[in-house]
């Protein structure tokens, strides 16, 4: 009786043991399936920021250098062929860089450094146009989210209007598209931080869209420019002329400026031109110099 209690007590730790050995073993499997997973997180996570500080580097390296220049561009008259004012545009001027400013402005906005970068376009745009006829209207573009940069200095531009003697009756910014046009409170702030300063406003790539048309009731602009995707082939479609021939009849209504860009032939041109639309802009007309 003694033996056979003591071989049930031993078994009993056995069984013991070996459950224990079980729940180790499984323990040890588990943890080798979840280590790698973990390990590859940290890794991933070290590595995004060490990309994101490359590209903060690297576009603070360009402003550092002021590695951008501004180019101008004219925009015409289609009824006598005069030039009504010209589009400053930014060119990075480093060679092979592999980016364009388009994508270099989406980077900076990605990364706090919109304001930054978009000071000196500015800059560069006014200092450069400082010659230009008087008269001559100058369009500079502007990102409405500039607004929301915690950096961001009012009165800005107006200091630098001074400083290189342009008239801010000559000048027009013109909200581009990277602006977010589904916020309806920074559109109002838009308009009334630049209005109440005293500049006109143009509002850009205006397609067939709804929304299009609804920030276009909203900005009420003094300058409307088209869509290139709508001034592309327009002799050939029918559509696209019934809607350019519609903004052109509303722009005669409201006293808004209609612009066409992106015009690269002939064809196009004239087809603009019997549609009745005032200005344009594009290759064909003349590139950025």
């Amino acid at each position: 009786e003694l033996w056979s209690t003591g071989l049930i007590t031993m078994l009993v730790g056995m069984g013991t043991v070996f459950s224990f050995l079980i729940i180790m073993v499984f323990a040890i499997n588990i943890m080798t399936l979840l280590i790698p997973p973990i390990l590859e997180i940290t890794k991933d996570k070290h590595y995004i920021h060490k990309i994101r500080q490359l590209k903060i580097d690297f576009i603070k390296k360009i402003l550092d250098e002021k590695s951008l220049r501004a180019v101008y561009q004219p925009i015409v008259s289609l009824k006598d062929g005069s030039v009504h004012a010209y589009e400053a545009l930014s060119r990075i001027t480093v060679d092979n860089i592999g980016i364009n400013i388009a994508e270099l402005f989406s980077l900076a906005g990605e990364h706090g450094l919109l304001w930054e970068l978009e000071k000196q376009c500015r800059t560069n745009a006014l200092k450069y146009a400082k010659n230009k006829p008087k008269g001559v209207k100058l369009f500079i573009n502007i990102d409405g989210n500039v607004l929301r940069d915690s950096t961001f200095q009012k009165g800005f531009t107006k200091e630098k209007l001074n400083k290189y003697s342009v008239d801010i009756n000559d000048v027009v910014l013109e909200i581009t598209e990277r602006s977010d046009f589904d916020d309806r409170e920074l559109l109002g702030s838009i308009m009334s931080h630049y209005r109440e300063q005293g500049y006109m406003l143009a509002l850009d790539d205006l397609g067939s869209g709804y929304s299009g048309l609804n920030r276009l009731q909203i900005i009420k602009p003094s300058y409307i420019k088209i869509d290139y995707e709508l001034v592309h082939e327009i002799y050939k479609d029918k559509s696209k002329k019934s809607l350019v021939r519609m903004l052109a009849n509303h722009c005669n209504d409201m006293e808004y400026k209609l612009i066409a860009e992106g015009i690269e032939t002939e064809e196009e041109l004239k087809c603009l031109i019997n549609i009745g639309v005032e200005y344009g802009q594009g290759f064909l007309l003349q590139k950025p110099a």
